[in-house]
Order: structure tokens, then C-alpha cells, then sequence
């Protein structure tokens, strides 16, 4: 098996340019972009928001991820908003469960 490593950063047009094409495997490259490289904390976490209620899992595991990236790199998540959706996913992806309690101590730790 080889590994192939991809520079998860692109710009903010280029991820909202990723987004709009609707292609799963683009959304997800600009989910962990977002999550990794936004400056915009409200724009990511309202992005990552909307695609948490995705019917793709994959989808779905990649906003998950970039919200804790969120929450580690700038301190800061709406918890009013975020934690409840969280516990949605648990419920709609019970195999993301792990991916959600990861993405609930980074925030309980950076935030």
C-alpha cells in the first residue's frame, strides 16, 4: 500500500468554489481546508453547520473533523449551536460516534 499525501490547504474562494460543485470527495477537501485554514471563525462553523446534516457520511465525518479544528484554532465554537448538532449526527451516523466525541474534547479543551 502506498500513501498519498494532499496539502489539505486551499483558499477561501477556492473551498467555496469546492463546495458549490457539489462533488463529495471537493466537499470534503474544502470541509478540512475550512477547518484547518479559515480565518473566519463564524463563516467556518456556519459552513461546517450546514454540512453536518448531510446524507453522506463521509460528508458528514469531514465537518465533524473541521469543527474541532475550528474549535482548537481559534478558542472559540458557538456551543449553544454546535453541541446539539453534534449529538443529532450521533444519533442520524451512530458509527461517527468516535469522530463526535474527538470533535467534543477538542472543544471542551481549546474552548
Amino acid at each position: 500500500m502506498s500513501l498519498l499525501y494532499q496539502d489539505p490547504s486551499v483558499s477561501h474562494d477556492e473551498a467555496v468554489r469546492l463546495l458549490a460543485s457539489d462533488v463529495d470527495a471537493n466537499v470534503i477537501a474544502a470541509l478540512i481546508s475550512i477547518g484547518l485554514n479559515e480565518e473566519n471563525r463564524i463563516w467556518a462553523q456556519s459552513i461546517c453547520l450546514k454540512y453536518l446534516v448531510s446524507e453522506n457520511e463521509s460528508v458528514t465525518a469531514s465537518a465533524i473533523t473541521a469543527l474541532g479544528h475550528i474549535a482548537r484554532r481559534h478558542g472559540e465554537v458557538d456551543r449553544e449551536t454546535v453541541l446539539p448538532a453534534l449529538e443529532k449526527v450521533k444519533h442520524k451516523f451512530p458509527s461517527l460516534d468516535g469522530v463526535v466525541e474527538d470533535t467534543l474534547e477538542d472543544i471542551d479543551v481549546f474552548t
